[in-house]
């Protein structure tokens, strides 16, 4: 442990002791720990100018030539009155438990004889000088003569009783134990028989820090010594669950909290650098800023920009690429952009050699091709939205460009990146329910949804858009089915389909072509002017050739808007082709099965998954944020239920986009892999997403000619 290094951090590791000296605390700017407590001893040796200690409620101040001791669990702190030089040192229980019974204690405030005084300054400054090289029976060699030559000057005294001390080693020792478990204020309150706000009040008082920062920073800790054991046996990820983060998110956040924290009322260091130093084992903490260029500045492309406002530390916009000026002018004015990082073409952008680490792809579905064998001629790195390309010759191209330039291409499925799929992910990778048998899986695209997007949007048609209801909307489903199995590769699919609901066939009588003037308006659950006037459904959709901002837009001018444009069509008018219901079924190649069901205009949007291992199952909605573990038990004749929720590990929907979480945390892991962080789960090789395109293609194939398809057949 070098001396450097953040010691509140690591206050309480077995056989730590932290050895610095501060001769000047003024020019070192020297900053100090708030209220704050641990079960380490802390002892200043003040040498010159005077501190200010305060210790359990009690305040005293050290001047040179004097010593305070902090006991194990003391709420203390202390700060320097003008200019001070001082020794201190932080020591684990290992070192000094031996010195103490059951009855006795430190005393808080030294005042050692003159004699005494040099005794202990010329074994301070002597092995001080050398500290670095000693061994363990050393440093205890070190701390035993240390007490001893000030065991006369009044060293140890008889425990006092502190009620307030005493709860804290309960609660304290409490967590240590439990740090994996669920720590939260209601469970830790009802279990020592208190009430929420006494509880909180009280612990708050005597550790100086409120809980949740309390446990976070026991977490802290146990993530960092569990790395150095079990590293080699478990992934970030794991060991960060097992010490009770919630999500990575989590344990993220809470790790850039602690640095920006450096020197402020959590902990103290020596220099603007300890912290980094500390961590130096975590690559959250190494990561430099990457910069991406937006080709596409539509929803996504916004979506995925947007990451830059909330962390701009990591991640900047080098470009925006878009043929529509009133897009280039909202992300100009959005990202603070100059004019010459705006670009109405690829190739004006890719001539200027603007220097970025990855370019971001959310064009429309027909362009990706063209745009991504632009970007991998580049040399680019690509994060790609969904769906890759409408055919798998087009597909593979993309794959034989991206291996021969050495180009890494990350596809937007976002669902994978959800704290719901990761956490299924996560125990199906640990075997939790053994082989996969079958999967039953669904998707309920609401009513709103599909009319916007598929039936009067821009994905109507297969024919403009290039891909099926299937590939536009459901490519993030058979993506999951294939990485949640991706121990194996997809075998052979059938598939039926058809659009049996938006059809001309079923339109009533009397129905007009435009909502606003029919007779059935006000009846009709598929009203354009109820939909988008009066329910506000999906409006940076429906408004968007209207290139104005949405808070901008008025009454008027949308129902003008909706007299003419295809948005006030009539949804039974055949406004596209693509289906309103498809079933997949998937046979993989170890023998599992997979059954899918897509369903557009339904009452609630709604995913559903069932997956029936040789040991257990797992079945929940996305929607709930919660699934249900079955695992069987012998001589039980239904086995044992947990229900395992993740409402808690999601980030905002409204400030990150959606998708559960999906995608703010797409581009945390996409940041964090970039700069060689290769522990999440949801980013794989190109190849799983290939796995899950070539099943929808197969899939449209059989639904056409009603074959059953072998997918490796279209991988040319």
């Amino acid at each position: 442990m070098r001396r450097e290094e953040l010691y509140e951090q690591s206050a309480d590791a077995p056989d730590y002791i932290y050895f610095q000296h501060f001769p000047d605390m003024d020019a070192v700017h020297y900053r100090f720990a708030g209220l704050h407590v641990h079960q380490s001893l802390e002892v200043l040796v003040v040498y010159k100018g005077c501190m200010r200690c305060m210790v359990n409620n009690c305040t005293e101040e050290i001047n040179a030539g004097e010593v305070f001791i902090v006991n194990s669990y003391d709420t203390h702190h202390y700060e320097y009155v003008g200019n001070a030089a001082a020794y201190i040192l932080v020591i684990s229980k290992e070192y000094f438990s031996h010195i103490l019974d059951s009855d006795t204690e430190f005393s808080n405030f030294l005042h050692p004889s003159q004699e005494v005084w040099e005794e202990m300054m010329r074994h301070i400054t002597g092995a001080y000088a050398k500290f670095d090289s000693f061994n363990v029976l050393q440093k205890s060699g070190f701390v035993d003569s240390l007490m001893g030559i000030l065991y006369d000057s009044g060293l140890l005294r008889k425990k006092a009783k502190n009620a307030n001390k005493e709860f804290f080693i309960k609660v304290s020792d409490y967590i240590a134990e439990h740090f994996g478990e669920d720590l939260r204020l209601p469970v830790l309150a009802k279990k020592f028989g208190y009430s929420e706000n006494y509880f909180s009040a009280l612990f708050n008082k005597t550790a100086g820090t409120n809980l949740n920062e309390y446990v976070n920073g026991v977490r802290i800790r146990k993530v960092v010594e569990m790395r150095k054991v079990w590293e080699k046996r478990y992934t970030l990820k794991e060991i960060v669950s097992r010490c009770g983060f919630n999500s990575m998110e989590t344990y993220y956040r809470v790790l850039k909290k602690f640095k920006a924290d450096n020197g402020s009322n959590n902990f103290k260091a020596t220099a603007n650098d300890g912290l980094n130093k500390k961590f130096n084992g975590s690559k959250i903490m190494e990561k430099k800023k990457l910069w991406a260029a937006i080709v596409g500045y539509g929803n996504r492309g916004q979506v995925y920009a947007d990451y830059s406002l909330d962390c701009p530390e990591e991640f900047g916009i080098a470009a925006v690429v878009d043929p529509n000026p009133f897009k280039l002018a909202e992300a100009k004015k959005r990202y603070n952009l100059s004019d010459e990082q705006l670009f109405a073409s690829f190739d004006e952008f890719e001539a200027k050699k603007v220097a970025c680490d990855f370019v971001v792809n959310a064009t429309m579905d027909q362009d990706h091709y063209e745009t991504a064998m632009k970007i991998l001629a580049g040399k680019h790195h690509m994060l790609m939205e969904k769906p890759i390309v409408p055919n798998a010759k087009e597909l593979m191209d993309i794959k034989r460009l991206a291996d021969e330039n050495g180009c890494n291409v990350f596809i937007c499925h976002v669902l994978r990146y959800t704290p719901y799929y990761r956490t299924i992910k996560k125990l199906l990778s640990e075997g939790v329910i053994g082989e996969i048998m079958t999967m039953e899986m669904n998707e309920h695209v609401c009513m709103a949804h599909y009319l916007t997007s598929y039936t009067r949007g821009k994905w109507n048609s297969e024919e403009n858009c290039g891909s099926g209801f299937l590939l536009a909307k459901c490519c993030h489903d058979l993506d999951l089915v294939c990485w949640l199995n991706n121990e194996t590769q997809p075998d052979k699919i059938f598939s039926m389909g058809s659009r049996s609901q938006f059809i001309s066939a079923k339109k009533p009588e009397g129905a007009t072509e435009f909502c606003y003037q029919c007779k059935h308006e006000r009846t009709c659950p598929y009203s354009a002017i109820k939909l988008y006037m009066e329910m506000n459904a999906m409006p940076f959709l429906t408004w968007d050739r209207l290139n104005k901002p949405l808070d901008e837009i008025t009454d008027e001018e949308k129902l003008a808007f909706l007299k003419e444009d295809i948005y006030g069509r009539c949804a039974y008018d055949d406004l596209g082709d693509l289906v309103d219901r498809q079933n997949v079924m998937v046979s993989f190649k170890n023998g599992s099965t997979c059954s899918f069901t897509l369903v557009g205009g339904t009452t609630k949007a709604d995913r559903y998954i069932h997956i029936v291992g040789t040991t257990g199952e797992i079945e929940g909605k996305l929607e709930e944020d919660k699934f249900v573990l079955r695992k069987y038990i012998d001589g039980s004749f239904s086995g044992s239920a947990e229900e395992i929720s993740v409402k808690d590990k999601i980030i905002s929907n409204a400030k990150y986009g959606g998708h559960s979480g999906g995608d703010f945390a797409i581009m945390h892991d996409l940041i964090a892999y970039l700069n060689g962080d290769r522990s999440s789960l949801s980013i794989t090789k190109l190849d799983d997403s290939i796995n899950g395109h070539l099943c929808i293609f197969a899939a449209e194939e059989s639904r056409k000619t009603k074959q059953l398809v072998d997918v490796d057949s279209l991988r040319k």
